[in-house]
């Protein structure tokens, strides 16, 4: 226990016009534009004996690997060990490639990654030297009308969105987080490199209250903004983006006028983590694979007659779905159980657990309940990205998240087997526990 000291700053990491953006298959060129900055955000907190750093970059996710490179980076330049590091995405579907998915969506331009990568190093890197003595505040209200749940929509999401506030002792704003849950998808295909309704959130909360915004992606998987549903798919604009971002902002604003604050005496900070070995639902029968095989390739070739480039561009991705199963196929047909980073920090009374999935709405829900009164942020794209986290029941349902999403990701060939949502719940709360009675 000790005083609560905190630092953080932001970088630009647009990259150039021609980079490939992610996050569609019928996406099938290159960014021709740049609508608002790419941006990394980052905050350190200390209370001198472990220090807490928190990294959110607009981006749809980041590769494991990815993540593994930059905290060693960063541990290599200051004391912040690198598992004390939170990498976290905004989900972003209007940002570039960082992840090597299945074409058209893992068209990566590494100079790009490997700049980005050094330059976040640097920027974290950069905040010990500028720790000041700060306080904390938190506070959460439920924000609705910005999201409905896309695989069941008599289903609830996360629609609480929780705030931090941390200021200096004097009372200068040092940074703020938001944790709330949609996906980033307001602006569909659209060829422009933006940071979606989180960049504007991030945006607005710096200019309403000063210092460095974080958006921290919640459990989105299920989760789609009601402009999808209110417009037609993909037919958002920048101006709904600003729109949402903007209210996001003002409810933080407003969640946080009565807010009690910490003080800046008597603040204790801990991390772990725990890699999770969740399975994968087995592969296809050789009966079962020709199938699917030539079903794609019936797909690619009719899209090739049409003229469809985007339903050709797709076909491609799962024609190189199908090659990687096959040779999983011809070596005996086994899956290695996905090795998946669990990390939790607690900061006084408020819980943050972190996980690299799309998770599903419950998830989160489940967790949080689980540990209250404890204030929880649930935040998703966190340390990598695997693909989806689905609930029991969206499973029995099927569907894009539950089922087919996972041939567009390098390691997730197949779905996570039943029962993994509870696996990560379980572990989740013995690990908040943990932090709590050591």
């Amino acid at each position: 226990m000790g005083t609560l000291r905190a630092a953080a700053g932001m970088c630009d990491i647009t990259p150039p016009i021609g980079t490939w953006m992610t996050g569609y298959g019928v996406r099938i060129s290159p960014a021709t534009g740049i609508q608002d900055p790419i941006m990394a955000r980052a905050v350190l907190l200390d209370d001198g004996a472990t220090p807490l750093a928190i990294v959110s970059c607009d981006v749809m996710g980041f590769e494991p690997a990815t993540v593994a490179d930059i905290r060693e980076r960063i541990a290599q330049r200051c004391r912040i060990p690198g598992a004390n590091v939170l990498i976290c995405c905004t989900h972003t579907h209007t940002g570039p490639a960082a992840i090597h998915c299945r074409y058209p969506m893992g068209n990566v331009n590494e100079a790009w990654l490997a700049e980005t990568t050094t330059k976040i190093a640097d920027l974290v890197a950069s905040l010990p030297a500028r720790l000041t003595p700060a306080r904390l505040a938190c506070a959460s209200r439920t924000v609705t009308g910005i999201g409905f749940n896309r695989q069941d929509d008599t289903r609830p999401i996360d629609e609480e969105l929780t705030v931090v506030a941390i200021d200096s002792a004097g009372g200068a704003p040092v940074a703020t987080l938001l944790n709330y849950a949609t996906h980033a998808v307001i602006l569909g295909t659209k060829l422009d490199f933006s940071g979606d309704f989180p960049g504007a959130a991030a945006r607005h909360c710096d200019r309403l209250r000063g210092g460095t915004a974080l958006y921290l992606q919640g459990a989105s998987g299920d989760a789609e903004p009601c402009t999808q549903r209110e417009l037609g798919w993909g037919q958002g604009t920048f101006a709904h983006t600003e729109a949402v971002g903007a209210r996001l902002a003002q409810e933080a604003i407003a969640a946080l006028a009565g807010a009690p604050g910490t003080g800046t005496e008597t603040v204790t900070i801990r991390v772990a983590s725990r890699v999770l070995g969740l399975p994968m639902e087995p592969p296809p029968s050789r009966a079962q694979f020709a199938a699917i095989q030539a079903e794609f390739e019936r797909e690619r070739q009719k899209a090739g007659a049409e003229q469809d480039r985007g339903g050709a561009a797709i076909g491609r991705g799962m024609l190189e779905w199908a090659a990687d199963m096959e040779r999983v196929l011809n070596s005996g047909g086994e899956l290695p159980p996905i090795r998946a980073e669990l990390f939790v920090a607690a900061v006084g009374d408020l819980r943050l657990v972190a996980v690299p999935f799309e998770t599903y709405s419950g998830i989160a829900l489940a967790i949080k309940e689980r540990l209250r009164p404890l204030r929880t942020l649930f935040v998703g794209y966190a340390n990598g990205l695997f693909g989806y986290l689905a609930t029991g029941w969206a499973k029995q349902q099927g569907g894009y998240g539950p089922g087919d999403s996972c041939r567009w990701f390098p390691e997730l060939l197949m779905p996570l087997r039943d029962g993994a949502d509870e696996v990560v719940i379980a572990e989740a709360f013995r690990l908040a526990q943990s932090l709590t009675t050591t």
